[in-house]
């Protein structure tokens, strides 16, 4: 009786477990679903053949060449649902760059927001970016981002998603607007890249977002409940061979400075002007394909573009933030613990 008893109840374990199993078994995506989560889109860079003129306008038969993207995925504002308007992306390699060439069709054309601001600067506008996890190590990415207006956004994803937008790497955009909606043609240089040679995938992610309808269309969807970062992304293949990445920027800059003051009388030293000269310059020289050496002599503020003007009526000091490239390259190597309390502090960083 007794081992009947324990037969019995061994039974019942393992059919409550069996139904358990089976209600978080996934369910079979219907035909004309969103694509699965894990399922990683690929998209692979056809060799360039011939050269690109960067005007806007992909009209150069190399792109006719590149198989095109156009399965994109709304993340917002209908999850999973397919994108309202119609986006066709290329990708091509070239000896030196990589191009990425895109038109972002629009029914309403009139109503396409492009604003004209600074680089790096957020604005309301449409826009279209590529992120490029080139060394494909999961962790990080480098974001290539531009508008209808031809402003560029460009930084470095971290593994938790944020971007830090202080570097500045030499790169190429050019957009046009027509009566069916606008393009946008990059020409991003392997040389502002870190990757290994001997890898022939890259991770990537494109983003569309129309800025009157709040609308973000993804190539490489991933659930807003589930974590979406650079680990998440498609992949870029056709990559093999990349030239080595050794490169030598160098940007030198020179300002001068001009005092005026009333000399005390009889001083035969001054005359009320002063002038003087200062010059430096900022190195960087890639010594491989996934390690750069950067270097300055003589750093100063002069070397920079001019703060906006602000008029400050506060009991509290204005800050403007560091804007020298040498000391801002790099930097989100040293911004960690950024805990997200939802409070008006702000993140706390630490060595930045």
């Amino acid at each position: 009786m007794r081992r009947s008893s324990v037969l019995t109840a061994v039974g019942l374990l393992a059919s409550a477990a069996a139904t358990r199993l089976g209600a978080q078994a996934p369910a079979a995506a219907s035909p004309g679903s969103a694509p699965a989560a894990d399922a990683r889109p690929s998209v692979a860079a056809a060799p360039l053949a011939g050269d690109i003129h960067l005007d806007g306008v992909l009209d150069e038969a190399a792109w006719s060449a590149a198989e095109p993207i156009t399965r994109l995925t709304q993340r917002d504002p209908d999850e999973g649902a397919p994108p309202t308007e119609a986006t066709e992306i290329h990708v091509l390699l070239g000896g030196d760059a990589l191009y990425v060439g895109a038109r972002l069709s629009d029914r309403d054309p009139s109503h396409i927001r492009a604003l004209l601001t600074r680089r790096d600067a957020t604005s309301e506008s449409d826009r279209f970016a590529v992120r490029l996890d080139s060394r494909h190590d999961h962790l990080t990415a480098f974001l290539f981002e531009v508008n209808p207006r031809g402003v560029r956004r460009d930084g470095v994803v971290g593994a938790d998603g944020s971007v830090d937008y202080s570097p500045d790497p030499v790169w190429e955009a050019a957009v046009r607007q027509d009566g069916g909606g606008w393009t946008a043609e990059l020409r991003i240089p392997l040389s502002q890249l870190r990757f290994l040679r001997s890898a022939d995938t890259w991770g990537v992610q494109f983003v569309r977002f129309i800025q009157r309808r709040g609308e973000e269309d993804v190539f490489a969807f991933v659930p807003k409940a589930e974590y979406s970062s650079v680990n998440r992304y498609g992949h870029l293949v056709g990559l093999a061979a990349l030239p080595a990445a050794r490169h030598a920027e160098v940007a030198p800059y020179v300002s001068g400075r001009g005092e005026y003051t009333h000399p005390g009388a009889g001083d035969p030293f001054r005359d009320g002007s002063n002038y003087s000269t200062t010059a430096g310059a900022d190195l960087r020289l890639g010594v491989g394909g996934n390690l750069a050496l950067d270097a300055t002599i003589n750093p100063d503020f002069g070397q920079v573009e001019v703060d906006p003007a602000i008029v400050n009526l506060s009991a509290n000091e204005t800050f403007f933030s560091e804007k020298r490239p040498f000391f801002l390259e790099g930097s989100s190597l040293f911004s960690f613990a950024q805990v997200n309390a939802w409070n008006t502090a702000g993140y706390p960083d630490v060595f930045n």
